[in-house]
């Protein structure tokens, strides 16, 4: 299946209209006369490949200078499309206790306008879906990435006995956007859709005739808002947002904001090979009071009864060289020479809120994945030194996913 956004004239349109202002304040301050030339969108593969081999998803890279879409979201408004992810809603009288019982957080107490993160496990106890369950109304909202929704789906309905539930696939149907930054708030109730109260985290509003679904999700270190937009809404609103000064950004700024904020992405920098223990993030998925779901022995026995033979870290990395997706990381052996290897870097990136040094989060065996350990990492063709830290690399002054 392929997941598209219905947004992309949207993009095109932004872009030119930054080209001309740039180009119109270059042609002020030189005195000359400004050219005009075709704005080009670059995007971005994302997720594995369609059936035709070609990718099921695009997401932007960047509409114009990344460091004004970065800037955005850590002291503006940032808008994101994101077709990436895509949204189930199961309804019916029964919806929370069946969801309970098949994932790895409380659902069942959480009240309206609640969030909460979760994985949907198998019975090995491996991840087949990272998952935000947002009560909103008669509805849960399961936000997820585009490519396991049908999955997500299947999961839940195979389930399915005497139980009054009904699902709802919003692919195709609805656009998914999100807002981030420090401004996000007085957008969204500048255009009148901002939260009925101030502790409630997840609502719904009128958007024309029909309705839109709004929840947290600070991802990046700041405030942040997920939507699920009708996709005949979409265009629209994304040009009241803009015109209220949120500024679009890309994969890029975006990419390097959730770094620094500590959030791992699924199928990025874990996967359904692993186990909740190795994600880095399971005090936020996983309950270890609440009832049981497929898989939760084996989560069980590993919390009571041992530690995982790998898990996701951060890296700091010493010096100016900068470690790609899967380089390899080498165990630190005495003199500093090379030892075996004891992990891959999973994501990199440069952090501007540290200085501009590198970082990463790499997947690191038992051995090697306690904080402070020393490591060394192939970057650029040299090996560099490497510190084992905490995921989140910002001042912990905020929230994050």
């Amino acid at each position: 299946m392929q997941f598209d956004t219905p947004l992309r004239d949207e993009h095109r349109a932004f872009a030119a209209q930054d080209a001309a202002r740039r180009r119109e304040r270059a042609q002020q301050a030189r005195g000359a006369v400004a050219t005009r030339g075709e704005v080009e969108i670059e995007y971005l593969p994302f997720g594995p490949a369609g059936a035709d081999g070609g990718p099921s998803c695009e997401v932007v890279a960047q509409y114009a200078e990344v460091e004004l879409e970065y800037a955005a979201i850590r002291s503006g408004c940032a808008l994101v499309d994101c077709p990436e992810r895509a949204v189930v809603v199961v309804r019916g009288k029964d919806r929370a206790d069946f969801v309970n019982r098949l994932v790895t957080n409380e659902v069942k107490k959480l009240a309206d306008g609640g969030v909460t993160r979760a994985f949907l496990t198998n019975r090995k106890g491996r991840i087949d879906a990272d998952l935000v369950v947002a009560a909103i109304g008669d509805m849960l909202v399961v936000d997820t990435l585009a490519h396991d929704v049908a999955a997500v789906r299947e999961a839940l309905e195979k389930l399915v006995f005497s139980e009054d539930v009904a699902f709802e696939t919003r692919v195709g149907t609805h656009a998914r956007l999100a807002l981030h930054g420090p401004k996000s708030a007085a957008a969204l109730k500048a255009l009148g859709l901002a939260a009925p109260a101030e502790t409630c985290r997840a609502w719904s509003v009128a958007l024309g005739d029909a309705r839109a679904e709004i929840w947290r999700c600070d991802e990046f270190g700041v405030e942040g808002f997920a939507m699920s937009v009708p996709a005949a809404h979409a265009a629209n609103l994304w040009r009241s947002l803009v015109t209220f000064g949120a500024r679009p950004a890309g994969w890029f700024a975006t990419n390097t904001a959730r770094l620094e904020a500590g959030t791992p992405y699924f199928r990025i920098d874990f996967g359904p090979t692993n186990l909740p223990h190795e994600s880095g993030v399971l005090a936020s998925r996983v309950s270890f009071t609440k009832g049981c779901y497929p898989g939760q022995e084996v989560v069980a026995r590993m919390q009571n009864l041992g530690k995982p033979k790998q898990k996701l870290v951060g890296l700091r990395i010493e010096g100016d060289l900068l470690p790609v997706a899967d380089a390899q990381v080498f165990a630190f052996a005495e003199g500093g020479s090379i030892g075996e290897q004891v992990g891959v870097v999973t994501s990199s990136g440069l952090a501007p809120m540290l200085g501009a040094v590198p970082v990463a989060f790499a997947m690191l065996s038992s051995s090697h994945y306690a904080e402070g350990t020393k490591v060394l990492v192939n970057a650029e063709g040299e090996q560099v030194a490497a510190t084992v830290a905490p995921l989140v690399f910002l001042p912990q002054e905020g929230t994050h996913a």
